[in-house]
């Protein structure tokens, strides 16, 4: 199947730092036995935003047990299973001194979900590969010679900071419900302007929000946390509560808050506090916040933090030093009890 797609050159130093060896290796050996693997998803996005990459997702036209029978045998690649295999993604650790590991994933033709159940068919058509993927700036891949391929005019609306859908918006969010978050960290990441949403999606996300209750509490948390952190946080998140979104996510229904929280980021935005410390103006009592970390499945950290901001938000500003000296000791000595029961 052929289809339109645009190539660009990058320049070596743009790209090359990140080609390890170990990286080197796994590419040497997919293309020695006549098999294409690419670099994908958001590590070619940040490449191409100038900023390196934490992760680096690979693709590849080889089939699930097609990458198991080319690993085999091979010392310096170590395989470790995980619940991913039924998507077509092997981890791999390469290497032997020092190991770095990867993720390599079959290409995918689409994404079907009934409830909890997800069915998942191949490709070897990189082209629909990128069309089944959420958004045209995650939808690019670069091969070893940095050459980045485009299907889908990404290139053009990651110049134009423009967040857009592959295809119809519906399928998919529904296809994997947390891309419904997904696409507001990296509006906010992006966009220059907090007010930009295309009505189109933000109605889509109304319409498939429901299926956000699949999604593991933790999961939630991970992208409320890093949209919290990015910019246009206040805006965001009151368009998020706008959407009908909060009961889903353990959040209060009510936007009354909402001045509060985006009045305090506004004051803190430029010294990257805590997510919890602005998350927990929207709580109005101990019930809300236990709902949410039931929700989120904080971790104590977190928690003990909110609980601290909750009970003392407006008893310690009247206090002495002294007095407020003796509530942090209570405070620190009544966590440490708790992470002890």
């Amino acid at each position: 199947m052929s289809s339109f797609v645009r190539c660009y050159q990058l320049n070596s130093s743009d790209y090359k730092h990140l080609f390890s060896s170990q990286l080197i290796y796994l590419f040497s050996l997919f293309n020695e036995y006549d098999y294409t693997v690419r670099v994908v998803g958001g590590a070619v996005r940040d490449i191409l935003l100038g900023v390196t990459p934490h992760d680096i997702d690979l693709a590849t036209n080889a089939t699930k047990n097609e990458m198991l029978k080319l690993i085999q045998g091979d010392s310096n690649i170590e395989l470790v299973y995980t619940r991913a295999e039924h998507f077509g993604t092997l981890t791999l650790i390469v290497g032997t001194t020092i190991r770095k590991t990867f993720q390599v994933t079959t290409l995918k033709r689409s994404i079907t979900r009934h409830g909890k159940d997800v069915a998942v068919e191949f490709t070897d058509d990189w082209s629909i590969d990128a069309k089944q993927r959420d958004l045209s700036i995650n939808s690019l891949s670069m091969d070893a010679h940095g050459i980045v391929y485009d299907y889908l005019n990404g290139m053009d609306d990651l110049k134009m900071n423009r967040i857009r859908f592959n295809g119809n918006i519906s399928k998919r969010l529904e296809e994997n419900p947390i891309r419904i978050l997904r696409y507001f960290r990296f509006f906010g990441r992006l966009s220059t302007d907090p007010y930009a949403h295309d009505p189109d999606v933000l109605e889509a996300i109304q319409q498939c929000g429901i299926t956000l209750q699949d999604v593991p509490g933790e999961k939630i948390w991970i992208e409320l946390k890093l949209i919290i952190r990015g910019r246009f946080a206040g805006h965001i998140m009151r368009t998020i509560l706008e959407q009908r979104l909060g009961p889903i996510l353990g959040l209060p229904e009510s936007l009354v808050e909402m001045f509060e929280l985006e009045n305090r980021w506004l004051r803190c935005m430029n010294y990257q506090p805590e997510p919890m410390t602005l998350l927990v103006t929207l709580f109005n009592d101990q019930e809300e916040f236990d709902t949410f970390c039931k929700r989120a499945k904080c971790s104590s950290r977190h928690k003990n933090l909110g609980q601290f901001l909750l009970d003392y938000r407006y008893s310690l500003q009247p206090m002495r030093d002294r007095d407020l000296l003796y509530s942090y000791k209570e405070f620190l000595i009544n966590s440490h009890q708790n992470q002890q029961d």
